[in-house]
């Protein structure tokens, strides 16, 4: 696996700028300003700090300091969310002995940046390591990541009402209708077409989950650890979650298996 796992830079390392909201209060002058001072100077940095902890991660990960490595790629993280931190991260999880760790890394970069190629193939690498299915994921589950869910949600809000306006506008008006009408009732209903599934298909991707444990997992018939075991989850695996109640969540996993599992040991995409 070590021969075709490879760092990548970020292609994101700019972070957009913020305005800065004055106290409505009696705060002294001098302390607004201060306080806008500090924030324009932590806002300025932060790029600054995600590259450092980036490419201090590069140089451990060349070095074969693993762990170092994984530090400075989570610290990363935390100032801003790549993809490119993401799959170096499964990088060095994989270096640790970790790989359920770094499918799920592997899984969110993926889901960050859907049609890279590099990281598909690793993925799939990866699973079949572990004895799953590489899982290429299909056509139309591509065409739905293409834009976030809060992108489509526009797109059908605004053909909705776009449609909506061109089907009773002109009845109420008395105007005739026209190709140019006809043309916008045609492209909003393909917008609707497009969006609406595309909604529904990565919300679903968001209730999906992956076995992190580096062992089978339990899956037990009722939400705690003392339930009969119904089945079990193997490293790496995807689970669709069907219901939660407190630290469990009940699973389908891409085995058809079902049960409740320990969110110790499984983990959604969004987290």
């Amino acid at each position: 696996m070590s021969s075709y796992l490879s760092i990548k830079k970020s292609s994101a390392l700019t972070a957009s700028r913020q305005r800065s909201r004055f106290y409505l209060s009696v705060t002294p002058h001098w302390a607004q300003r201060l306080t806008v001072v500090i924030s324009l100077v932590l806002i300025a940095t932060m790029p600054t700090m995600h590259a450092d902890t980036f490419q201090s991660g590069i140089e451990a990960y060349q070095n074969a300091e693993y762990e170092t490595a994984n530090a400075q790629f989570t610290a990363a993280l935390e100032s801003n969310e790549t993809a490119a931190a993401r799959h170096n991260l499964a990088l060095s999880h994989f270096q640790l002995g970790a790989p359920a760790e770094a499918v799920w890394q592997l899984e969110r970069a993926q889901l960050l940046a859907p049609f890279n190629a590099d990281y598909r193939y690793k993925l799939a690498a990866l699973r079949q390591q572990l004895g799953l299915l590489p899982g290429a994921p299909k056509w139309y589950a591509l065409a739905a990541e293409a834009l976030p869910t809060k992108a489509w949600l526009m797109v059908a809000c605004t053909g909705f009402w776009v449609l909506l306006a061109a089907c009773i506008l002109p009845r109420r008006s008395g105007l005739t209708v026209g190709i140019v009408i006809k043309s916008i009732r045609v492209l909003c209903i393909i917008a609707l077409i497009l969006s609406l599934p595309s909604i529904w298909l990565n919300q679903c991707r968001l209730q999906a989950g992956t076995v992190i444990a580096n062992e089978s997992a339990s899956l037990h018939a009722a939400p705690a650890a003392a339930a009969p075991q119904s089945g079990s989850a193997q490293p790496g695996e995807r689970g669709r979650i069907l219901d939660q109640h407190n630290e469990f969540y009940e699973i389908q996993t891409e085995g058809q298996a079902t049960g409740w599992i320990s969110k110790n040991v499984f983990r959604t995409l969004t987290d």
